[in-house]
């Protein structure tokens, strides 16, 4: 299977592409990277400051032919992934290669809009194309164990960079948010986001009563984790990524058309991170209406 790159400008690009070449999985065993369009947004300085010197690399490091045409590398190659760090991009990426049919991943964040993540999943409905966006948080190692049980609530916690092209919480609040809905599932119902110089909070209530939360630290250690909350007891477990783990489902869903996240989640993790941006602003709790 030859995957083909949108988007070069991310971290992501090397990282994806290293651990399909170098991890003993026998899922990758006949995966590689062969091409690629770099792409870059002249207003994001994060994007363009650094797309040049990924490119350079994924040539240079790992042997992945750059191509003019998002088109090209998609005619070229047997599934895509699309990994621009501009989120507002996405949409006319996907709008680009629809027509090719060929199977897709999407890299945090989605889209920066309810509307532009319901347009990206109708369009793959009506070509039929296996879609797929998740955070590498929903994989990490310790979550499959730790949240056997019947789950009341979470507590999640983690960095919450801006970025002020990508709203105040699509940038890196999305890898939280994630996280929240990998442990609550979906049915949220409404939002309430509150936030200072240093620390976002943000309160999403389900469907049961269940109360899920998320503290956005900008001013603090870099690290991810969760307290979850049973009828039992309260665990606190630190997290760490996993690339390797989220491109096994990744290529699941290539080779085989299994999801682990479904697009209708992923549409409402957006929806529920529009609400907190919503809240933020007016001070006021948002319901979650689709």
């Amino acid at each position: 299977m030859n995957i083909g790159i949108i988007g070069l400008d991310s971290s992501h690009a090397l990282a994806f592409t290293r651990t399909l070449q170098e991890t003993q999985e026998t899922l990758f065993s006949d995966v590689t990277v062969t091409a690629a369009y770099a792409g870059g947004s002249p207003d994001f300085p994060l994007s363009i400051s650094r797309v040049n010197t990924f490119a350079g690399r994924m040539t240079k490091e790992y042997g992945v032919r750059l191509m003019p045409t998002m088109q090209q590398v998609t005619e070229s190659t047997d599934a895509i992934l699309i990994l621009s760090a501009d989120g507002r991009t996405h949409l006319n990426q996907f709008k680009a290669i629809c027509p090719y049919r060929k199977p897709v991943f999407i890299d945090k964040p989605f889209t920066l809009s309810t509307a532009d993540a319901s347009e990206i999943i109708k369009l793959a409905e009506e070509f039929q194309i296996p879609l797929m966006s998740a955070s590498s948080l929903r994989y990490a190692e310790a979550l499959p164990e730790c949240t056997r049980g019947d789950i009341l609530g979470a507590d999640v916690y983690g960095p919450m960079h801006v970025e002020s092209t990508q709203g105040h919480y699509f940038w890196y609040g999305i890898h939280s948010a994630e996280l929240l809905f990998r442990i609550m599932g979906p049915g949220c119902r409404e939002v309430t986001a509150f936030s200072t110089d240093h620390d976002d909070l943000i309160t999403g209530t389900w469907k049961e009563g269940r109360m899920g939360t998320i503290r956005g630290i900008r001013s603090g250690p870099e690290s991810f984790g969760i307290s979850l909350h049973t009828r039992n007891a309260t665990r606190h477990v630190p997290l760490e990524p996993s690339y390797r783990e989220l491109l096994k489902s990744v290529i699941n869903l290539f080779k085989n058309g299994v999801y682990t996240v479904h697009p209708s989640e992923t549409l409402e993790v957006i929806r529920f991170l529009e609400c907190a941006e919503q809240s933020r602003l007016q001070k006021r709790t948002v319901l979650m209406e689709m």
